[in-house]
């Protein structure tokens, strides 16, 4: 029977062994892609692809139609309308931060009004006092 040493021994050889072939097919792996990356044909073909590629991406340009002047009339309106109302909406965000503190603010404002023009089943008679006496 082998002693215990002599089998760790065997066991760390065979580990060296098995790490310094690993890395010498690293690097016949590398060098054998660095080689044909390098061939000048490769180079040609890779950027060949690439002008095919692009071609077959990029969209073809039609010419743009003579504009319209009685469309750019109807435009300017339109124009006119969008900054009149953005000028609007602006005014009414002003006008809810003022008086409500922001939107939170209206919204429970028009809760509370909803609630008091409706009569619940549940509201308390007219002539009950709702606070004790002090």
């Amino acid at each position: 029977m082998k002693s215990i040493d002599a089998e760790i021994l065997e066991v760390e050889r065979r580990l060296a062994l098995r790490k310094v072939a690993l890395a010498h097919t690293a690097s016949a792996a590398k060098r054998r892609a660095v080689t044909r990356l390098r061939s000048p044909a490769m180079m040609v073909g890779a950027v060949a692809l690439g002008f095919l590629a692009a071609g077959l991406v990029r969209k073809k340009k039609t010419p743009a139609p003579a504009p319209d002047r009685r469309k750019s009339a109807r435009d300017e309106g339109k124009k006119k309308g969008f900054a009149l109302g953005t000028l609007a909406m602006t005014g009414l965000t002003w006008l809810i931060r003022s008086q409500f503190g922001g939107p939170v603010g209206l919204a429970q404002f028009v809760l509370s009004k909803l609630r008091h023009s409706r009569s619940p089943a549940t509201a308390v008679p007219a002539g009950f006092p709702t606070q004790a006496p002090r």
